[in-house]
């Protein structure tokens, strides 16, 4: 059987997709998996052990030039070498209108989506699923195993592997700022203004950490990202800057080792997540109930008490009240207790 998934962002989303398609290769082995996804987020998916192919859906680049007569004619093109694979079914794990046309232009067989996708995308499938009152997102895509009579495994696996030369590559990393032992993570950035918790809350937390515990504090984040950083960290030693400097794959490598990883509700999140490391996350709008960390390891959610939170809004007429209420204070003993129990403390 051949199977096209249609996931096209964002990095968490793609994150708990590797669960899916894990799911599949196991109850399917002799299946061939393709995936379609944004080409920022192609790397990740290569490194999944069940995805033969990854087509790349160039989202910045049409997004931006979408007008153009040859971004048209790339997007045909690439649907033709999809058409010609013949899948047998494809899945639209997006559930967005140009996800849905993805897979309604793909020639699959079946066409797959849930029945509460936006943006008209539901009526593009030949079959919908229904989604269910699933508490989790991941809970929700393992919904569309039932088209195959497959049954949901009793623990999510999110493996995916991280490249030989990811990993020396962040070992030199390491090497050159002097870290031989273990080291935590602070992740500040969030595609969502709302989602952001204060830099002067970052600052306070980050020299607590560091003179309290003496461990080193890296920064990850985007290229955008790094004046902020650069910010929250003063110029104080034992604190690195390594904002766009690497790419999703060495990122998800550098997580991987991590002892502990203190972030907001983040894509990078849902990575270390991936490899069963110690988590200590700030939410405010959004719901730990349905997207927070799945992990085998320890996972401690900080969430402020407002009456509108959840609100799963990217604009707050509330001054960010919810993300303010979380103090470094609170944040600072949370995460004292985690490297305890880790007897880094």
């Amino acid at each position: 059987m051949k199977i096209l998934i249609v996931k096209l962002s964002s990095i968490g989303d793609v994150v708990h997709a590797i669960a899916f398609v894990n799911r599949l290769n196991e109850a399917m082995p002799d299946a061939q998996v393709d995936w379609m996804v944004n080409d920022a987020y192609a790397g990740l998916v290569k490194n999944v052990r069940g995805v033969r192919r990854v087509w790349h859906f160039r989202r910045a680049a049409w997004g931006k030039e979408w007008y153009r007569p040859r971004t048209w004619g790339e997007i045909a093109t690439l649907m033709n070498w999809i058409r010609r694979e013949k899948y047998d079914i494809c899945f639209d794990l997006q559930g967005l209108l140009r996800s849905g046309l993805v897979t309604a232009l793909s020639g699959a067989k079946v066409r797959a989506g849930f029945s509460n996708a936006r943006e008209g995308s539901r009526w593009l499938y030949s079959h919908t699923v229904d989604p269910g009152k699933q508490p989790h997102a991941v809970a929700v895509l393992f919904r569309a195993l039932s088209l195959l009579a497959i049954v949901p495994p009793p623990r999510p696996d999110f493996t995916f592997d991280i490249p030989a030369l990811a990993a020396a590559q962040v070992d030199a990393l390491l090497d050159g700022l002097g870290i031989r032992g273990p080291f935590v993570v602070f992740h500040v950035g969030a595609r969502w203004k709302t989602k952001m918790w204060p830099a002067a809350h970052w600052h306070a937390l980050a020299g607590d950490v560091r003179g309290k515990s003496g461990l080193p504090v890296l920064f990850t984040g985007s290229e955008a990202d790094g004046p902020l950083i650069k910010r929250i960290i003063g110029g104080r030693e034992g604190m690195y800057n390594l904002a766009g400097g690497m790419g999703l794959t060495e990122t998800s490598a550098l997580l991987a080792r991590c002892a502990l990883m203190v972030t907001v509700d983040s894509g990078p999140m849902h990575i270390a997540a991936a490899f069963d490391r110690p988590i200590v996350a700030v939410f405010g709008p959004t719901s730990p109930q349905k997207t927070g960390p799945v992990s085998r390891g320890p996972v401690d959610i900080l969430q402020g008490k407002r009456n509108c939170i959840p609100c799963f809004s990217r604009a707050c007429k509330r001054k960010l009240e919810c993300m303010e209420d979380v103090t470094p204070k609170e944040a600072f003993r949370r995460v004292t207790a985690m490297l305890c129990f880790l007897n880094l403390a």
